[in-house]
């Protein structure tokens, strides 16, 4: 896979929107996003959980006063520990998310809940620091939810705090043995989002 390809096309699907006139500016902020992972995996007796680095980019598309649409490009570290063995896999992830906003459009503290789907894109895997590249599958699809707040800390800038929750439903494995052995994860973070154009 091409990864600047990859990189090239999620990056048009993220600022695209609200880039072509000022009306749709108005409905649409986007930022850097940076926060933890504590990842693990289902159906692997003993294994423990591992921390990782999230961080990227996120977009947000206002449908209504109430409603709106997050986008996320996220590299994100995940994987999990097994005795002595750590096994580390890095994706890009394309979180998509419908978002409900609690509150008037306005107010300065929003609260949200959200949920979704997270594509995700192999970008390295490693076993107490060896490549097992061969081993994995290249392509991972998760279904996630999650909840925290919008706080205005100026004209057209938020300060997002998050908690989201991701399940996967591929089986991060690219031959398949047994039952399916899927990423699971908890994602705490930090973002600014900057209106395009004034609110």
């Amino acid at each position: 896979m091409n990864i600047n390809k990859l990189l090239f096309a999620s990056c048009l699907i993220l600022l695209g929107t609200g880039a072509a006139n000022a009306q749709i500016g108005d409905q649409t902020s986007i930022g850097p996003r940076v926060g933890i992972n504590f990842s693990n995996v289902s159906n692997v007796d003993g294994s423990e959980a591992l921390t990782g680095l999230a961080i990227g980019l996120t977009g947000t598309y206002s449908i209504s006063e109430k409603t709106g649409l997050t986008i996320d490009l996220l590299y994100s570290q995940e994987g999990y520990k097994l005795n002595s063995d750590e096994l580390r896999l890095s994706y890009l992830q394309i979180p998509i998310f419908f978002d409900l906003f609690f509150g008037e459009l306005g107010e300065k503290f929003r609260p949200k809940v959200y949920a979704g789907i997270q594509p995700g894109f192999l970008l390295d895997s490693k076993n107490n620091g060896n490549d097992v590249e061969d081993v994995f599958n290249g392509f991972n699809l998760a279904v996630g939810g999650g909840l925290g707040f919008n706080y205005r800390v100026g004209s057209r800038i938020w300060l997002n705090t998050d908690l989201r929750a991701a399940l996967g439903l591929s089986d991060i494995r690219e031959d398949v043995i047994g039952d399916k052995v899927a990423n699971s994860n908890i994602q705490l973070s930090l973002g600014l989002a900057y209106g395009l154009s004034k609110i």
